[in-house]
């Protein structure tokens, strides 16, 4: 029989095989706006339960496998979106490359082009501007084209370059010692299906050669960095704001490297390749869609696009500037140039998102899987299409994509003004481990956490119990079993604070005493932390010992506040560099409520991950009251996050009501 993960986790994934596969039926062309708006928003729901119920019990092989047949099966259904017309570009501009034309001499309305015109020329847009696609992309338009004259043939082609993307993102994962689920973020993201395997956006391409170019500059290969960004560029030439970012972080003596890819296809279009950079202009810099906070500055000017790309090509230059200086990580840097540069630009379709979602899987955020969503409201367009009028995106339709998006940024950007735009802290690699756990009367479950926490593959360097004035045989049996007992005033979160100021390691896991740890826990921890320089903690992430729909429903609600929010609970098992809390005061000295304030002291000194599993927890707390026990803790968290906007220590208060009413 299925576990309740399990039926979850298949029930999610049938909603999203069943909403590709609408688009292979009649009523997907009937009724084309209809359908591609619900099964956007179907979609979502479905990768979301999907990600968060993703099986445990694999090993990270069989993982890796179910990932990559999950993934390749999503973009098989949905295959049967109508590609963009950007194809029908892509088609006939190779076409004309191989009859020996070049697409930058002449608008493709030009005479010029006139026996050259089909069935795919009189479904391009913008016939009467300049291509602004660069030399190698145009090259590979061509040998597609020369190969198979179809859409067809794209769809195939991006199809295997976006699962190579899956691949690298995977490879990023098992690097960093992360957990290989993150990658559905990307994998199922319909933002992703959409683009890629639906509309076929070469975009693709240049998401590959990014992610490759990041990927071997994190792994120190710097030549073959500027290697990849350079044929990214000529993929599709935003990607040449790295340049700066790479003359500081990848070693600027390999830069000539870059050069290689860049020269080379642009000498087959030599003669005619100034056309590329009117087009560019033309496609650039006096138009004006979808943008965030161009617009609004457009608006404010009267419609001046001139001058609302100038402000924005100034602030774009000021915040670069800022994100040079504190980011460290090139990776990191990466991601957020390019966030900036989508946020920043005059011109915004939905699949320009796709471009920063990659980063999401390693730097997981909430308002970027909330944009993810929203971003569906796109579609908005078919309908205006569908009634004969000119493509367009109702101004409501603009509001709904980012207007939520910026609320939970702002929200989130909270983090980096308590930090005071400060450089960003690189840790060494930790040595020592800790474990800290408080008890209080655990006769029945020590015992086992303990054994468990004796089993671990790599062994702690220190075990220290924190007990609070147990009266039953719990101190007896953590003494016969060989563990350091310290005595500490009642209260877990003072409990744990005397046995953190007991520890003399690196770094410090605290657990439950109901809880049991899996073999592996001390390594993932020690691991992530080696692997990850700016990462200062986290949470392993926890399951409970009863499986069942309702507790299913909190393991998922935790792991998503854990990855997404950064925010973890005590019972998930929080670790975190002694030197990094310190930093910020120490551990907190609170009866209650010491995880909340340990994650945003964590979230205040560095980046926090989610390891994705390993703490197993008793389910005696939920057997009864399930409700109201969900009630009161979502009371308490409210009730001290508020207090703690204005200084206010409640905890106290808090603690007597937890346990009065437990």
């Amino acid at each position: 029989m299925l576990s309740s993960r399990s039926s979850l986790f298949l029930c999610s994934l049938a909603l999203v095989f069943s909403a590709g596969a609408v688009h292979w039926t009649s009523w997907a062309i009937e009724y084309k706006a209809v359908c591609m708006m619900a099964s956007y928003g179907v979609i979502f729901f479905g990768f979301i339960g999907a990600w968060l119920s993703f099986p445990d019990r694999l090993s990270t092989r069989q993982k890796i496998g179910l990932i990559l047949f999950i993934s390749l099966l999503a973009r098989l259904f949905m295959m049967g979106v109508p590609v963009s017309d950007d194809v029908f570009r892509y088609l006939w501009e190779g076409k004309i490359i191989t009859a020996g034309e070049s697409p930058y001499q002449y608008p493709a309305e030009h005479a010029h082009y006139e026996t050259h015109r089909d069935y795919y020329w009189e479904g391009m847009n913008h016939k009467d501007k300049l291509t602004a696609y660069p030399p190698l992309a145009e090259l590979m338009f061509a040998g597609v084209s020369n190969v198979f004259y179809s859409p067809w043939a794209f769809k195939v082609l991006f199809i295997l370059a976006d699962l190579c993307v899956v691949w690298v993102l995977l490879s990023f994962l098992k690097q960093r010692g992360a957990d290989v689920r993150k990658v559905l973020l990307y994998a199922l993201n319909p933002l992703t299906l959409f683009a890629i395997a639906g509309e076929a956006h070469f975009d693709v391409l240049m998401i590959l050669a990014i992610m490759l170019s990041v990927l071997c500059a994190e792994r120190k290969a710097f030549v073959w960095a500027w290697l990849w960004l350079g044929i990214a560029i000529q993929i599709k030439i935003i990607a040449v704001i790295l340049i700066p970012l790479y003359l500081l972080r990848c070693h600027w003596r390999h830069a000539w490297w870059l050069s290689i890819p860049l020269i080379l296809p642009s000498l087959y279009f030599l003669d005619t390749l100034s056309g590329m950079f009117q087009g560019l202009w033309v496609f650039g810099g006096t138009n004006a869609f979808n943008g965030p906070i161009h617009g609004p500055i457009n608006y404010l000017l009267d419609g001046n696009i001139t001058w609302a790309s100038w402000i924005v090509f100034i602030l774009f230059g000021l915040i670069s500037l800022w994100i040079l200086w504190a980011v460290r990580t090139p990776v990191k840097a990466t991601y957020f140039m390019i966030a900036l540069l989508v946020l920043l630009s005059p011109v915004v379709h939905y699949w320009y998102v796709l471009w920063i979602i990659p980063f999401v899987v390693l730097y997981p955020g909430l308002s970027w899987l909330v944009l993810s969503f929203t971003s569906g409201t796109y579609f908005m367009s078919t309908f205006s299409v569908e009634n004969g009028e000119d493509w367009s995106l109702p101004v409501w339709a603009i509001w709904v994509t980012w207007l939520p998006f910026f609320l939970v940024l702002v929200f989130e950007l909270r983090i980096v003004l308590s930090r005071k735009f400060q450089s960003e802290i690189l840790w060494g690699n930790p040595k020592t481990l800790a474990i800290v756990v408080p008890t209080l009367n655990e006769g029945e479950q020590i015992k086992a956490c303990l054994s468990s926490l004796k089993s671990l593959e790599r062994p702690a360097d220190e075990i220290i119990i924190s007990d609070g004035g147990s009266t039953d045989h719990t101190v007896t049996i953590v003494q016969t079993m060989g563990f350091k007992v310290v005595t500490s005033k009642r209260g877990r979160g003072t409990q744990i604070k005397t046995g953190v100021e007991a520890a003399s390691s690196d770094v410090i896991l605290v657990i439950h005493a109901d809880c049991i740890c899996k073999k592996d826990v001390s390594q993932q921890i020690m691991t992530v932390l080696a692997q990850n320089s700016d990462v200062v903690g986290g949470a392993v992430g926890q399951r409970f010992s009863t499986a069942n729909l309702r507790l299913l429903t909190i393991e998922m609600l935790n792991d998503a506040r854990a990855t997404l929010g950064g925010a973890s609970f005590g019972d998930q098992g929080q670790f975190f560099r002694m030197a990094a809390i310190q930093n910020q005061g120490g551990f907190p000295d609170y009866p209650l409520m010491e995880d909340v304030e340990l994650s945003l002291r964590m979230m205040q000194s560095g980046r926090v991950v989610l390891l994705g599993g390993g703490i197993q927890n008793s389910a005696r707390q939920w057997k009864q009251n399930f409700m109201k026990r969900v009630l009161l803790i979502l009371k308490l968290v409210v009730v001290f996050r508020f207090s703690r906007l204005f200084n206010r220590d409640v905890t106290k208060r808090l603690y007597e009501i937890y346990y009065d009413k437990k």
